[in-house]
């Protein structure tokens, strides 16, 4: 018999790629922000195995800098319902859901016992303070109602089936990059190049999800624990497409985050990771084909 599954924010990146996994051997059930009301109404009286929880509001290029206020009040509503429905209707069913690295002070090994030290990265408070809180919900009502929780750190999502106008870091500089290759125009990249950042590839992320989501990992980075730079990122993509990597400026004013994002790989260090070449070529061949059309 073919388990129920919920899946919040299924229309996001993410949720898309759990939904195609899942669509053959799961009733899957998706909510977005079209359908949302059905949370509380239809939804209740059916009965979950699992719930994923991906339903978040936020956006790369400035957005958690800009509308703190809008962010704060949005998600924290989004994950208060979510936690209620659990609770009053679904305490059987296992969540599944993620935190963010950016949760992570900037002051700590980010290892999964440090997550909740001292301050959020810096010039992301609001959204880490957010992710921090969410887990100290699951927590809290494990706690007294005996419920079941999966909370994973990841590193950035990459991979084909990124909308376009998504603007975290390596979507932003396959399309700077493609389109200076196509239009002959220059690419100005932010801040030295040499800060560090970590990407999990799409199908090894939904992947060692599924693989885990019977087991009793309570949080655990989602990561390989390898970063790169943004000049290797960027030079891995001026060679897939015989662009001069020398001829790329760098604009040091621009807000670049954390020196390195590394998180510690602790408990999927024999997971065979999907290569960062082999990932990138993947991503910039689906948006080559998506432009194109």
């Amino acid at each position: 018999m073919k388990q129920n599954i919920l899946i919040t924010g299924a229309s996001g990146f993410v949720g898309k790629h759990l939904c195609n996994k899942l669509k053959n051997n799961f009733h899957i059930f998706k909510l977005n922000s079209e359908n949302y009301n059905l949370l509380n109404n239809e939804y209740k009286t059916i009965k979950f195995d699992k719930i994923f929880h991906l339903a978040v509001k936020t956006a790369a290029g400035g957005y958690c800098q800009k509308h703190p206020g809008e962010q704060f009040l949005i998600n924290s509503r989004i994950n208060l319902e979510i936690l209620e429905f659990w609770k009053n209707f679904q305490n059987e069913a296992k969540l599944i859901t993620f935190g963010s690295s950016c949760a992570y002070s900037d002051f700590v090994e980010k290892n999964e016992t440090n997550y909740l030290l001292n301050e959020p990265e810096t010039g992301y408070a609001v959204y880490g303070g957010i992710k921090r809180s969410l887990l100290i919900g699951l927590q809290a009502l494990e706690k007294e109602y005996g419920m079941n929780y999966s909370y994973y750190i990841p590193s950035l999502f990459y991979g084909p089936g990124f909308e376009l106008s998504d603007k975290h870091f390596i979507f932003d500089i396959i399309k700077k990059i493609y389109n200076a290759k196509t239009n002959k125009s220059e690419v100005i990249l932010w801040g030295s190049g040499e800060q560090k950042r970590e990407l999990i590839y799409i199908d090894d992320a939904i992947n060692i999800i599924l693989d885990n989501s019977n087991d009793n990992t309570k949080v655990a980075n989602l990561s390989s624990g390898q970063s790169l730079s943004i000049k290797s990122y960027a030079k891995i993509i001026c060679d897939l497409l015989d662009f001069d990597f020398s001829s790329i400026k760098w604009d040091p004013n621009q807000f670049t985050g954390a020196l390195d994002k590394k998180l510690i790989n602790t408990y999927f260090k024999n997971y065979n990771f999907t290569s960062v070449e082999k990932g990138i070529k993947k991503t910039l061949e689906y948006y080559t084909k998506k432009v194109k059309k």
